[in-house]
């Protein structure tokens, strides 16, 4: 094993340095004709350091290589897969394992040689990654819809180690399809048919697999096979996240996306008692149970904040909207952000997710400056209250005037039965200063509202914070 493992590695560093022809003892011409064909006929290996060694070697020799030395290297490869999974259909007990093996390796090599494609920005090497996308997709699509009919077969039958090895298939196809979606086409209305039914069928898949994850018991979700699940069910929040980053009109125009919205924000409500169960009060004595799947939420948050605020979806400076603006505007405001669902989203936010919880007041106790200065840091990505701060401030900039009259008579009357509704609004307070400044005058509301004792002082330190935001 080890031997091996050091010439794989010797191998993939020798392309690295010598693979080029302008280097140093450059490797000849003939070298590399004897070298290509014999590249895609070992991918049986089973020892997983030494496959990915092989895999990364391959994946550097197509980056230099296709389209103009290796051009016929798409085509092979996308063959070479279409006829493993074949074998893997029609094999038999005893030589599915190989099978399997063969089919992860040579997905894994697309997934590199994809993303490779789409890292490159020249005019003629995006041209290349159009021209591909169209057959690798075909190839990968319906890959992944048989795994996912025989993940949903074995998990039925009680198969524990094909359910696992259909995730591993599963993830490859998705983490190939993510890519080929998203930058592979560049006339999305004009794609096949084919496109639009994968990306309508992520919609049900990402739910279906939630479903099964969150029904599992808290002490199972770290065994590997849950490891691979939550990473397919994220890889399907990518996917939305890229779609709506990179072709945004046609995103808000798909049919499939009101419902994504809709199960986002079902998954966002439901999380959100679980933030604000234990008063902070007695936080020192009771943890707060973990939200199911944190970065699913997060996920969801930059999702509707993408919608509520993106230059695409919004009037030029003179007030116009081209048809396309037009189109996205009437489905979000008819379909999406109404108005009794923007004051739900507004009520959800300030009273669970905003609001500061036992872990921030325990950092801000230690080392209240490396608070702050973690505050200012852009890492909204990683943690759900920054995340929802975020959006709570982009939809009280675009729906004002729903949303700022009931924040004013909120604040005349603050609630003093929970420090959570307290905190949030005082934050509400504090990240809309711009938008509130013409609705109330700040140093009369602070002088009828002092900042009251709390087991963790937890007002006197947000209203320190506000007064901050609202000082010039």
């Amino acid at each position: 094993m080890s031997a091996r493992l050091m010439a794989i590695i010797t191998f993939k560093n020798g392309i690295d340095k010598y693979w080029k022809k302008t280097v140093l003892h450059a490797i000849g011409i003939a070298e590399k004709d004897l070298i290509r064909p014999q590249l895609l006929s070992m991918l049986d290996e089973d020892a997983p350091q030494i496959a990915v060694q092989y895999c990364v070697a391959i994946a550097r020799i197509a980056r230099w290589e296709f389209p103009l030395v290796w051009p016929a290297f798409a085509e092979e490869l996308a063959s070479r897969v279409h006829v493993i999974a074949h074998e893997l259909d029609s094999s038999v007990d005893g030589n599915r394992r190989r099978c399997y093996t063969m089919e992860h390796n040579a997905l894994y090599i697309l997934h590199l040689f994809v993303k490779m494609l789409c890292e490159r920005k020249l005019a003629r090497e995006r041209q290349a990654l159009r021209s591909t996308a169209p057959g690798l997709f075909s190839v990968v699509a319906p890959i992944y819809a048989r795994r996912i009919a025989q993940f949903n077969e074995a998990l039925h039958a009680g198969d524990s180690e094909g359910s696992q090895e259909l995730l591993k298939s599963i993830r490859f196809c998705l983490k190939t399809l993510r890519r080929l979606f998203v930058h592979g086409f560049g006339d999305f209305e004009s794609a096949d048919a084919i496109v639009h039914e994968f990306y309508v069928a992520t919609v049900g898949h990402q739910a279906a697999f939630y479903e099964l994850f969150s029904g599992l018991p808290a002490e199972s979700r770290e065994a590997d096979g849950c490891r691979i699940l939550v990473k397919i069910i994220l890889l399907y929040g990518k996917i939305h996240l890229e779609f709506q980053k990179f072709k945004a009109v046609r995103f808000i125009t798909t049919p499939a996306v009101v419902p994504l919205l809709r199960w986002y924000w079902q998954q966002i409500q439901s999380e959100a008692p679980q933030l604000t169960a234990v008063p902070l009060e007695r936080s020192g004595d009771i943890e707060s149970p973990p939200l199911v799947l944190e970065r699913l939420v997060i996920q969801g948050l930059e999702l509707y904040r993408s919608v509520v605020k993106n230059m695409f979806y919004l009037a030029d400076d003179n007030g116009q909207m081209d048809s396309d603006v037009q189109r996205c505007r009437l489905v979000i405001d008819s379909e999406i952000l109404t108005a009794p669902f923007v004051a739900q989203m507004s009520e959800t936010l300030m009273c669970h997710y905003i609001p500061l919880k036992a872990c921030d007041i325990e950092m801000w106790q230690d080392d209240p400056e490396a608070w702050i200065a973690n505050e200012d840091l852009d890492h909204w990505e990683f943690d759900v209250r920054r995340s929802a701060e975020r959006l709570f401030k982009d939809l009280v900039n675009q729906q004002r005037d729903r949303i700022v009259p009931g924040l004013v008579q909120a604040l005349q009357q603050p609630s003093m039965n929970s420090s959570f509704k307290l905190d949030g609004l005082y934050t509400a307070l504090g990240l809309c200063a711009n938008e509130l400044y013409d609705y109330i005058d700040f140093c009369h509301w602070l002088r009828q509202h002092p900042p009251t004792d709390s087991p963790m002082s937890v007002s006197k330190w947000r209203i320190a914070w506000l007064i901050g935001k609202w000082v010039p």
